[in-house]
């Protein structure tokens, strides 16, 4: 699995050191929105967060982000992390020269082009436009606007130990904390649903003529699904195709994932199957996907709304 790093860089006052709780506040915010912007770009992505100390009068946290994509792929969505931290992200960015936005946010190795500008802002806009992204973002800079000994904070797409070139000065966190509040709004919010193409291993089909759920597997887990598409369900009970119900038995299909709102972030509740575009016997290719998932003991809940591909 390739990995790519995200470093949260925080500037800290001379001869002061953060509190745990501020710090351990604004990375749980942290990884809300990173969780949620990193969702509606590549659902197939995961990270995880690694502490490391850096220079005098500076700490570094540093995010790696894991996925079944290429390098350029994961490369551009830590850009597109890094740039949705801030408010007003979008304007900043197209703002600056090439060469500083290179400088800024990449390392020497990588070239972005005006269409890689212009896509990445189009991604940035995107994922703005969520309460989910932008509420915990908020709460961010509210829990380092409280600790006197943080004077600015930065994020860029690299593990590089050195100090970045834009950091957001202490004088403009209160401004980001509180910039766009949210709505007040006392109902639930209603459950979402998000369609997805993807392969899946077929792990159980039920043989009979029910409403059972298909067991399948894709991104790590394992998940129980509804097959709404009839014509599929009716080929394989009756034997009108030629998919030999065997191992490694792999489907297109569009699967729909019905989510609900808990605490400001969405969860999987519930999946369902609305069609198979087509399927294909290959042993060897769904090792290899069924080999990205964890341990049969991890796998008891199939339903849980935590679990299934995300």
């Amino acid at each position: 699995m390739i990995e790519q790093p995200v470093t949260i860089y925080f500037d800290l006052e001379p001869n002061a050191r953060p509190t745990i709780g501020a710090i351990g506040r604004a990375m749980v915010e942290f990884e809300k929105m990173a969780g949620e912007a990193i969702y509606l770009m590549e659902p197939g992505v995961e990270f995880s967060l690694v502490y490391e100390t850096s220079g005098e009068g500076s700490l570094r946290i540093i995010t790696l982000l894991r996925g079944v994509v290429t390098r350029d792929r994961l490369k551009t969505l830590a850009i597109i992390l890094t740039t949705t931290l801030f408010n007003n992200a979008v304007g900043h960015f197209q703002g600056k020269a090439m060469d500083e936005v290179v400088e800024a946010l990449a390392d020497e190795n990588t070239t972005l082009t005006d269409e890689d500008i212009a896509r990445i802002a189009e991604a940035v806009s995107k994922i703005e436009r969520s309460e989910t992204v932008k509420t915990p973002r908020r709460e961010f800079f509210k829990a380092v606007e409280q600790d006197q000994a943080i004077s600015g904070v930065a994020a860029v797409p690299n593990d590089k130990d050195k100090r970045p070139e834009v950091i957001v000065p202490r004088d403009e966190f209160l401004e980001r904390a509180t910039r766009h509040p949210a709505i007040e709004n006392e109902d639930v919010a209603e459950p979402r649903v998000v369609p997805e193409r993807l392969e899946v291993v077929l792990v159980q089909p039920p043989l009979i003529d029910s409403n059972r759920q298909w067991k399948l597997f894709a991104n790590g887990h394992e998940f129980g699904a509804k097959m709404l598409d009839e014509r599929f369900k009716h080929q394989i009970l009756e034997g009108t195709t030629d998919l030999r119900l065997a191992g490694g038995v792999i489907l297109d299909v569009t699967l729909e994932v019905t989510q609900v709102n808990e605490g400001g972030l969405w969860y999987n509740k519930s999946y369902a199957v609305t069609e198979v575009h087509s399927w294909r016997q290959n042993p060897q290719q769904a090792d290899l996907l069924l080999a990205h998932g964890s341990d049969d003991d991890e796998q008891d809940d199939q339903n849980d709304n935590k679990n299934g591909p995300r």
